[in-house]
């Protein structure tokens, strides 16, 4: 067991990447590459080549199987590990990642981080982390899958908020300027008009800002106590 800080201070880009380049082959096997803005990268059980962490943008991130169809799961931003495989056996698991502006990727030869992990990494830091966000992705989902409509839209902003937002002080929250109507329409679950109205009864109420890119969350507490009443 770990204290989640213990955890994060051995986790991220810059630590991955001095990790790797003690090994001279480094440019051999890791390459950035610029995944451009609607590009889509298909992982699934025969796609076992290469990893990848962002640098720099974003991704939404999808799950897909013959049962559910494809399933939006969240938001894959900078620190993300992509096709991070656990398990030697291939998996019939298929992902999908869309790109929401120009990411930045490193993209590595999963052969060669595998080799240096298990040299590096004997503490298993990098797959402790990726098992405790795949953990708190998949408690998400569930939660939303269990809202109606309108406390989907609503859990769906505290999502973002707490994940992927610049805190600036006074419980107030700068979303990243990827979110749209759209977006957070597809997000929840919902139609575009219905979202539409959720964030108009959320400005009206002061809690959003809306009008203009960047949106806004003006009282974070207050929002998520929406979620509690009838």
């Amino acid at each position: 067991m770990y204290f989640k800080s213990e955890l994060r201070a051995n986790y991220s880009l810059e630590h991955l990447l001095k990790l790797l380049r003690k090994n001279p082959a480094f440019s051999q096997y890791c390459t950035q590459k610029v995944i451009s803005k609607g590009e889509i990268l298909k992982m699934g059980p025969n796609n076992r080549q290469y990893f990848y962490m962002v640098e720099q943008g974003y991704f939404s991130f999808y799950y897909e199987n013959e049962y559910i169809g494809k399933h939006f799961i969240f938001f894959v931003q900078r620190d993300t590990m992509i096709n991070f495989l656990l398990y030697k056996e291939h998996m019939d698991l298929s992902f999908e990642y869309k790109a929401l502006s120009d990411v930045l990727v490193w993209e590595i030869d999963f052969a060669f981080l595998r080799s240096m992990i298990l040299e590096e990494d004997p503490r298993n830091y990098y797959q402790l982390n990726y098992i405790s966000t795949i953990q708190t992705l998949l408690f998400h989902t569930i939660v939303r899958q269990t809202l109606d409509a309108k406390r989907r839209v609503i859990y769906c902003l505290v999502e973002i908020a707490e994940e992927l937002s610049l805190y600036t002080g006074e419980h107030n929250y700068v979303l990243p300027d990827i979110v749209t109507y759209d977006l957070l329409a597809e997000f929840a679950g919902t139609s575009r008009g219905y979202t539409s109205r959720i964030i108009k009864e959320l400005r009206d109420l002061g809690l959003l800002s809306s009008f203009r890119k960047p949106w806004i969350i003006k009282d974070l507490p207050k929002l998520k106590k929406l979620l509690h009443e009838d």
